[in-house]
């Protein structure tokens, strides 16, 4: 198929944007990326413009490049900055519009704003799905993300040099699970967390390696260092559904996971078998301390959710799912 894939490139934290698009081509698609962030192919003048006539300009620039390309199907993801109008005129010319939203359920009223546009929407959140239905969005699918096999994979000869590692960005909730860790565990702290809200005299400022936005190579080096990777939804303790990218990223890696638990989770993994989940900042504590002794376990359940997640969650298997859904293949 030709497929024009549009993609927030302004957010630096989103990787999948390549992993789409890299995936996509390897399926044997014929893909046009066009890039909604400004770099230094763009010239100099719109890197002045203000982002509402910068994403005009892009506007402007979009619609003909698909007239050119002659394609099947557009992808967005998240589609934040397409405007009703010109998803109506791809639409109206006989292609087939397609939006992968990421950020559910903490973003849902955002998401509403757009879905309608879209012949086929999806969300990584399937706990959202009423709710989307209940607004009147009909064409609407759970579809969670996944690993990028040859980005996200097991390093050889690394030592392990932390014993629980969490990379991400800042959030309140995070904070506090992390600072209960603080002074009991041997952590680390991989992302943009100085510059944020923590205070000068803060535990954990101490336990960050990296205080910026870390590439998937740096991800991917730590995970591969630690006993124990550690995920927390930045939604932890509001919603008990919704998953993010790390739910995977880190068992691709074939490390050990502890993740907060959601819903959709022991759809995708079997618990205490191929990831650990924990409910509650109490019953963190009493799973990290059980398994930093039993380094045969925790390798017995690594091993199996790499294995799960490579057979059968990676971004190939979630996009052959969506041009299932849409009809296309």
């Amino acid at each position: 198929m030709k497929i024009f894939l549009t993609i927030p490139g302004h957010l630096n934290t989103v990787p999948m944007n390549n992993y789409v698009f890299e995936t996509l081509k390897s399926m044997g698609h014929s893909v046009k990326l066009f890039n909604y962030g400004v770099h230094s192919l763009y010239p100099r003048f719109l890197k002045k413009l203000s982002k509402e006539r910068f994403l005009s300009y892009l506007d402007k620039r979009l619609i003909p490049s698909i007239r050119k390309f002659k394609l099947d199907v557009f992808l967005t993801i998240f589609g934040f900055d397409h405007k009703k109008m010109v998803i109506e005129q791809i639409k109206s010319i006989g292609i087939v519009a397609v939006c992968w939203w990421l950020n559910d359920p903490p973003q849902f009223k955002r998401s509403i704003l757009h879905a309608s546009y879209y012949d086929y929407y999806f969300t990584n959140s399937k706990g959202s799905l009423n709710d989307y239905y209940r607004e009147g969005i009909k064409n609407v699918f759970y579809l969670p993300v996944g690993c990028f096999p040859s980005g996200h994979k097991k390093l050889i000869n690394i030592d392990k040099k932390y014993d629980i590692c969490f990379a991400g960005d800042w959030g309140p909730e995070r904070e506090g699970v992390l600072n209960s860790l603080a002074l009991a565990f041997n952590l680390c702290i991989l992302g943009p967390w100085k510059k944020k809200k923590l205070k000068r005299r803060s535990v954990l400022i101490n336990r960050i390696v990296n205080d910026r936005c870390f590439s998937p190579e740096e991800m991917v080096n730590v995970f591969n260092q630690s006993k124990i990777v550690l995920n927390i939804h930045a939604w932890f303790g509001k919603w008990n559904f919704g998953i993010n990218p790390r739910v995977f990223e880190a068992n691709g890696c074939g490390a050990f996971q502890i993740s907060d638990y959601k819903e959709e989770i022991p759809e995708l993994y079997e618990p205490e078998r191929e990831i650990v989940l924990y409910r509650s900042i109490a019953e963190l504590r009493e799973k990290l301390s059980f398994f930093l002794t039993r380094d045969k376990e925790m390798q017995d359940i690594a091993e199996k959710g790499y294995l799960r997640t490579i057979n059968y969650h990676t971004y190939k298997h979630r996009l052959k799912e969506m041009f299932y859904i849409c009809r296309l293949e």
